[in-house]
């Protein structure tokens, strides 16, 4: 037999064999050591879950630093050493308790580290928990205390029990758990607190002090708008001091705790308004909508259910037939008997001629964006009726017909705001711009 064959046959697989086995083996020794290390800390008696919970990772990181990689199996010799070791570590740095007892499990390359804890005599029995809110106005602290109302089961759950020795030791992760709630239930404010302990009648209870305070962006100014659509805009001027000193508490709130709680604000800044006298006489009701933002805009709309009260004016600018009309004041005043029908009762002014007609009518709305109307002008003794059909958002047309003179007058408008608008007007004879104010 050649070299070669010798070489192919008999060296080649016997170094095979041997690198395998060579690799086995050390694969056998990467798999026989320690790769992870759990803690499981207990106590005889009461032991809050997240300083149970402190007390694990503490424990896990001292057997990780002890026990991470040491070859497996182990030895009894070599557990009650490094349980020796744990002990006298963990029971330097606890507070408030004692370590009774160390024990090493382990279960192949996963190893138990199981702690048993003697508490000192003195616990907490009670958590009293006083809330102070500060940069919030009187008005809205109750929605701040609305969502602060299961911050007491934060505190509960890490100090009821606890030795009253061990409260200082608790503060770090007490102050985590206090941030992770403020993120889910009041994310527009920072909390701080103070742990204070008081006994009484033999009765051990932890007062914390717990301080709120408002996170940026905040409301820095307010634009405040007063309208209506039934009562004279010029009437609500009497309440706009009123309504100023409302919304003006809502400088110095975070605007997103405002948008999060818009409903419940608008409500608030609403309901006082609508306890007005003149306001309850009147069946007046109103609805705010406030836009949250540093420079931030609260629109008041009030509107009765009962009464509707119009004081307006217009100017006609480019009237050929000019029939000393050109200026011209009126008054409405209705009286609703239906969500549909309304009697009313008008006054117009002209004061070119210094003359002053008035009539009585009745309308309805008979359909959604359409209302009739037909009224008896008792001066100059005419029978006039009316079709108004509004559009879009701010658009209207309008159809007046007078039957003593038979004149026809239509018109489209547009309204620049609630108190000025401006129609393209057209009668049998011409054509005209109005504008038209409302007081």
């Amino acid at each position: 037999m050649n070299a070669e064959k010798i070489i192919k046959k008999i060296i080649l697989p016997f170094l095979l064999v041997v690198m395998m086995s060579f690799s086995m083996t050390a694969a056998v020794r990467a798999a026989s050591r320690i790769e992870t290390v759990e803690a499981v800390v207990t106590s005889e008696a009461s032991l809050p879950p997240i300083v149970k919970e402190r007390m694990e990772e503490s424990v896990a990181a001292i057997g990780k630093q002890l026990l991470l990689g040491h070859t497996l199996p182990v030895t009894e010799d070599w557990k009650k050493r490094q349980e020796s070791t744990i002990h006298l570590v963990f029971d330097k740095i606890l507070v408030g308790y004692t370590v009774k007892q160390v024990s090493i499990q382990s279960y192949g390359t996963e190893v138990s580290i199981n702690v048993n804890l003697l508490p000192w005599t003195d616990t907490i029995q009670n958590i009293q928990v006083n809330a102070n809110i500060e940069g919030m106005p009187e008005e809205l602290k109750n929605l701040v205390m609305n969502d602060l109302t299961a911050v007491n089961e934060v505190f509960s759950a890490g100090l009821e029990g606890l030795p009253i020795a061990a409260t200082d030791w608790t503060n770090g992760i007490l102050k985590r758990r206090l941030n992770k709630f403020m993120e889910e239930s009041l994310p527009e404010f920072r909390a701080d607190f103070d742990i204070k302990m008081k006994v009484d009648s033999n009765i051990s209870t932890a007062v914390v002090d717990l301080t709120v305070y408002p996170k940026l962006p905040v409301v820095r100014t307010i634009s405040l708008s007063m309208l209506s659509d039934t009562m004279p805009n010029i009437a609500l001027v009497t309440h706009r001091t009123f309504m100023e000193d409302k919304v003006n508490v809502l400088i110095g709130v975070p605007v997103a705790f405002i948008e999060r709680h818009k409903e419940d604000i608008e409500t608030m800044l609403a309901t006082p308004l609508d306890e007005q006298t003149d306001f309850r006489v009147l069946k007046i009701n109103s609805k705010v909508d406030l836009t949250a933002a540093e420079q931030m805009s609260v629109v008041v709309r009030s509107d009765s259910s009962r009464y509707r009260m119009r004081v307006s004016g217009w100017v006609d600018i480019g009237r050929d037939n000019r029939a000393k009309d050109d200026i011209l004041f009126r008054m409405h005043v209705g009286r609703k008997i239906s969500k549909l029908d309304e009697t009313f009762f008008q006054v117009d002014v002209n004061p070119q001629e210094v003359k002053w007609n008035w009539a009585l009518g009745y309308s309805r709305n008979i359909f959604k964006n359409t209302s009739s109307a037909l009224r008896y002008d008792f001066t100059d003794k005419n029978l006039i009726a009316d079709l108004e059909y509004s559009f879009l958002k701010n658009w209207l047309l309008r159809y007046e017909h007078k039957f003593d003179n038979d004149r026809k007058e239509a018109a489209i408008r547009y309204k620049l705001h609630d108190f000025l608008g401006i129609e393209y007007v057209i009668d049998q004879r011409e054509s005209w711009l109005r504008f038209i104010g409302n007081f």
